[in-house]
C-alpha cells in the first residue's frame, strides 16, 4: 500500500512580500499558509486587508499570528485573550472565512498558550520546530521540516534538542551535513518523505527572502516538489483537518 505524502507550506509575519510568494506558489499549483499578525511590530509593514481577501479569493490561507507579534510564552490570561482570540476575529472580518490556524510568534508558548488556541477553536497551530517529516504529535503543536533560510547545520542541532526532537535529527543528520545549501536539504528531506510517507513543510519569512536574496533559491526548490504524482497539496489547516480530523469551532461560540 502506497503511503501518503502531504506537501504544504507556511509565511509568517503578513509582509506585504507574501504577495510574491502567493505568485510563486500560484503559479506552480502549491499551497499556502500566510500567518499574519494584526499591527505593525518593530517598524515593519503588513500586508493590506484587501490582499488578504484576494489570497483568500485565489485559494490561499490566512491564518492568525497573534495580535502584536508578542512572545506568548507567560503571558496572563488576559493578554492572551487579545492576542489569540481577538487577532482571531479581525483577522476572519476581514477575509470573510473561518481562520482555523494559528502560529506562535517567535516560536514561543507554553501549557496556558496551547490551552488558550484549543479553546479559542483553532484546528491546529504551528510551531518553529523543524526537521520533522510528519504532522506532529499534536496538532497544536504542528512541527516543520525546514525553513527557506540558510541555517548551518548547528541551529537545526539545537532546534531538534530543544523540541525534544531527537529522533528527527538522527534521521536527517547525514542528509544536512553532506548538502550545500538549504535548498539541496529541502530536495533531499522531500526524497525522504516521498519514500517513506509523511508530511513535507516549508515555512519562510518573504522578507528574508528579500533581505538574503533568497528568492532563486525558493524557486528551484518549489520546482522541485511540483506536479508530483501521487502527493496531496494541502494548506496547513486542510493538513490538520486530514491528519487529525480536526474541525475548527466558529470565533463566535467558541469557549
Amino acid at each position: 500500500m502506497k503511503k501518503s505524502v502531504i506537501v504544504t507550506t507556511s509565511w509568517d509575519d503578513g509582509d506585504p512580500l507574501d504577495l510574491r510568494v502567493v505568485e510563486l506558489l500560484r503559479s506552480r499549483g502549491l499551497p499556502g499558509t500566510f500567518y499574519v499578525p494584526m499591527i505593525r511590530y518593530l517598524g515593519r509593514r503588513t500586508i493590506q486587508s484587501r490582499d488578504m481577501q484576494d489570497m483568500v479569493r485565489n485559494g490561499f490561507e490566512i491564518g492568525a499570528h497573534s495580535y502584536s507579534h508578542r512572545s506568548l510564552d507567560r503571558m496572563e490570561p488576559f493578554e492572551l485573550q487579545r492576542e489569540v482570540r481577538l487577532c482571531r476575529n479581525r483577522l476572519e472580518e476581514i477575509v470573510g472565512c473561518p481562520v482555523t490556524m494559528f502560529c506562535y510568534p517567535n516560536g514561543r508558548y507554553d501549557g496556558l498558550t496551547i490551552e488558550f488556541v484549543r479553546k479559542t477553536g483553532y484546528v491546529g497551530a504551528r510551531t518553529t520546530r523543524m526537521l520533522r517529516t510528519d504532522a506532529g504529535d499534536s496538532r497544536y503543536e504542528i512541527p516543520t521540516t525546514v525553513q527557506a533560510f540558510p541555517h548551518p547545520p548547528l541551529t537545526y542541532l539545537k532546534n531538534a534538542l530543544k523540541g525534544h526532537n531527537v529522533g528527527s535529527l538522527a534521521r536527517h543528520s547525514a542528509r544536512l551535513y553532506r548538502v550545500k545549501d538549504w535548498v539541496e536539504f529541502g530536495k533531499k528531506t522531500f526524497d525522504y518523505v516521498l519514500v517513506h510517507g509523511g508530511v513535507w513543510h516549508l515555512y519562510g519569512h518573504s522578507w528574508e527572502l528579500e533581505d538574503f536574496r533568497l528568492w532563486d533559491g525558493l524557486c528551484m526548490l518549489l520546482d522541485y516538489v511540483a506536479h508530483r504524482d501521487n502527493v496531496e497539496y494541502l494548506n496547513n489547516g486542510e493538513m490538520a483537518a486530514r491528519v487529525y480530523g480536526a474541525v475548527a469551532v466558529p470565533a463566535s461560540v467558541a469557549a
